[in-house]
């Protein structure tokens, strides 16, 4: 707080002395207001192509359904969404990085706000000696209460830049969250159809365990009776021995998925057992998947979104770091009473006051200035960057998820042909053998290639939804739905943000 003496001068001299202050100020703030450096962002336009390389049969132009993991008709995995957004770990971090972005946003928006401090204080003094001859005492005391003010114009914008940049940096977290939900909605549906795909390929081990144990008991009847060698029993006995080595591994891959699913969950997997341990069948994706046009894409996909964000937040922290090189031009004033007798504080003898703006220019900074405007510069070159790289990698995922899905679908479809092909081919083995035609190999060769057949079946359905989920994944599906699942607290933290912008 600055302030003077007891004035002595007439009242009317000292009003007209803050009125030239108050017109001095007002014209410096005139003349160097209203400038704001560096040029306003402009978001980069990409060009997309104008179709997906391979979209026949597997995906349409039509717009994708954000809540995607309903066309699967399945209510458990609908329940396991609907629990995951509410309870997840990653999403509720996401959260609170969007509330700290915002109080970010919030502190660098007070920048540009005057500040009013009040103050008090007292001190004893006493002058030294060896000072030479002086009036008054040579101890003194000091009383002195009042309010000091200070208002730093934005003169270049730098403030309004800061704010800005951190307006953008509440975007990008929000990006970011919508980018975890994304994520966290295809890893769940994977985990669920990875854990319906064990079960299913454990009934499959089962099934034929159960038909290779028939045949073994058939197998040492006809050697008792002599019509079968001991070497086709020995063979049997090994088929189902090799059948019966898959089901621990089957059993332990389902156990697996199910704790991840308690962790997608936020809470412990083990409780999920009786709910998800009873075997379900692997539920179907659509035959063709809505994807829409490759230009849509950048504007579904939270993470390209984000990397747009970051890429204006930089922009703006370089034209605030240009700002750093321009003058600072900031109003200071003070009110308050001052005296060296306590006694007298409220009196009006002891009110001071000064008012008046004070400007800082940079004249030397060895180059420190001018080094941080071109570091900050090469930041947003990185940002534009990674914003290209993420627009590049969006594309080559829908790309290799269109081609996976469909390359599946056609694998699936042929194994489904082998296996009928098996079937007749395990028949026609038994009546031959039956006829004395064949020898027991052939039974068992028939029944092993069966098994393999309809196991990799069973895998190859569980891939081909996988890839589905994976297609959805990287249209981006999910965030805006992910968004009307936020706490109640979270949506009017957002409402009332949205008011102050």
């Amino acid at each position: 707080m600055t302030t003077s003496a007891r004035g002595t001068e007439p009242r009317e001299a000292r009003v007209v002395g803050a009125r030239r202050t108050c017109a001095a100020s007002a014209l410096l703030i005139a003349l160097l207001a209203g400038c704001k450096v560096g040029e306003d962002y402009r978001a980069p336009e990409p060009a997309p192509p104008a179709a997906w390389s391979e979209s026949e049969p597997v995906v349409s132009p039509a717009e994708p359904v954000e809540a995607w993991w309903s066309t699967f008709q399945d209510p458990a995995l609908d329940a396991l969404v609907t629990a995951a957004l509410a309870q997840n770990l990653d999403l509720a971090l996401a959260r609170a990085r969007v509330l700290e972005a915002r109080a970010v946003r919030d502190a660098a928006a007070g920048g540009d706000d005057p500040r009013l401090d009040a103050s008090a204080g007292y001190a004893r003094s006493r002058r030294s000696e060896n000072e030479g001859p002086s009036f008054g005492a040579r101890e003194n005391d000091l009383f002195r209460v009042g309010f000091d003010a200070r208002w730093e114009l934005d003169v270049a914008g730098r403030v309004s830049r800061q704010v800005e940049a951190a307006q953008a940096g509440v975007d990008a977290a929000v990006e970011s969250r919508r980018d975890a939900a994304v994520t966290l909605l295809s890893e769940l549906a994977r985990t669920y159809v990875e854990l319906r795909g064990a079960q299913r390929e454990l009934a499959v081990a089962r099934a034929n365990l159960a038909s290779q144990k028939d045949t073994l008991e058939l197998t040492r009847g006809r050697f008792q009776a002599g019509m079968a060698s001991d070497l086709d029993v020995a063979r049997a006995e090994a088929q189902v021995a090799t059948t019966a080595s898959a089901l621990p591994a089957l059993d332990a891959a389902q156990r697996v998925s199910l704790h991840r699913i308690g962790v997608l969950l936020g809470r412990d997997g083990n409780g999920l057992g009786r709910e998800l341990l009873a075997p379900a069948p692997v539920p179907l994706a659509p035959a063709v998947i809505a994807a829409g046009l490759p230009a849509d894409l950048l504007r579904r996909r939270a993470d390209v979104r984000r990397a747009e964000r970051e890429l204006a937040r930089e922009c703006a922290l370089t034209n605030a770091a240009r700002g750093e090189l321009y003058p600072k031009l900031s109003l200071a004033a003070s009110w308050g009473q001052r005296t060296t007798d306590g006694f007298e504080l409220l009196d009006a003898g002891s009110n001071a006051w000064s008012i008046g703006p004070s400007l800082v220019l940079p004249i030397f900074e060895a180059g420190v200035l001018k080094a941080n405007v071109r570091a900050q510069e090469a930041r947003q070159e990185q940002a534009l960057v990674r914003w290209q790289k993420t627009v590049l990698t969006a594309q080559a995922e829908v790309e290799d998820a269109v081609v996976n899905l469909a390359r599946e679908r056609e694998r699936n479809a042929s194994l489904a042909s082998a296996l009928a092909a098996q079937d007749r081919a395990v028949k026609l083995a038994n009546d031959l053998f039956s006829k004395g035609l064949v020898d027991f190999f052939q039974v068992l060769d028939a029944q092993r290639a069966r098994f393999q057949i309809e196991s990799d079946l069973a895998k190859s359905s569980t891939r081909a939804v996988s890839n589905a989920v994976a297609l959805y994944k990287a249209l981006g599906g999910g965030w805006s739905v992910a968004d009307t699942h936020e706490p109640a607290e979270t949506a009017r933290a957002q409402s009332a943000n949205a008011r102050n912008d």
